[in-house]
């Protein structure tokens, strides 16, 4: 099993230090920057547009994932594409043409994903040409939710739906716990905010390592030093 990507949900990090805060996880090891994009429309908060996109592109070099948490997510594509995105995923729920959208996604150059809310179907996306297909473990919108019963059969119903090329992420409560269960379960890219990053207490690499180290543990069917000692 290889490993998973890790990517840190940028809207738990501290804003008021942005630029350093992506440094340290650009030198932490991080695979990719997530950045939730809310509309207060489809979801009821109210985050990130498109010139944050340019300004976090302007300072590193590291993927950037754009999570669309919007009424209107085909609205978004060519602003995000001008201002930086790679990865462009929207809501399946909030899209009434995803094959136009994602045909359009890939034409402005970004990389295709749909997301779907725990109550969706994972047998929606089926069909769906996707290179990124994130699940949520938790209703999407706040940070610091529970991570919601049944998630792990949802990531393993989608492994075995889409193709083996398609990434299958999780999002929400992606604690080292979680981590494990979502990997072990099929997922290959992992959304890390306050529960395996930003709210652990340790530095970036420190987190970054010990959530690895787990990872890598789970498959060799071996506890890590700190589950040993409880």
């Amino acid at each position: 099993m290889s490993t998973p990507h890790l990517s840190a949900s940028i809207m738990c990090a501290s804003l008021v230090s942005l630029e350093r805060e992506i440094h340290e996880l650009e030198e932490a090891g991080l695979d990719s920057i997530h950045v939730d994009v809310m509309d207060a429309h489809f979801v009821p908060n109210l985050t990130f547009g498109t010139n944050v996109v340019e300004a976090i592109r302007s300072i590193t070099s590291l993927p950037l994932h754009v999570h669309l948490m919007v009424a209107d997510p085909g609205f978004f594509a060519a602003p995000m594409a001008e201002a930086g995105c790679n990865v462009y995923i929207f809501h399946l729920e909030a899209e009434r043409y995803p094959f136009r959208l994602l045909d359009r996604v890939r034409e402005l150059g970004m990389s295709p994903g749909v997301a779907l809310n725990p109550a969706t179907p994972v047998e929606l996306a089926q069909g769906l040409d996707v290179e990124h297909l994130l699940v949520m473990t938790v209703e999407p919108g706040f940070a610091g939710q529970r991570w919601l019963a049944g998630s792990e059969r949802r990531v393993a119903r989608a492994r075995r739906l889409m193709p083996a090329s398609t990434v299958i992420g999780v999002d929400g409560n992606v604690s080292k716990t979680n981590a494990v269960r979502a990997m072990r379960a099929g997922a290959s890219l992992l959304v890390c905010g306050t529960s395996s990053l930003f709210g652990t207490g340790l530095d970036y690499r420190s987190a970054i390592c010990e959530l690895r180290a787990s990872l890598a543990a789970s498959t060799q069917g071996t506890p890590t030093k700190r589950q040993k000692s409880g």
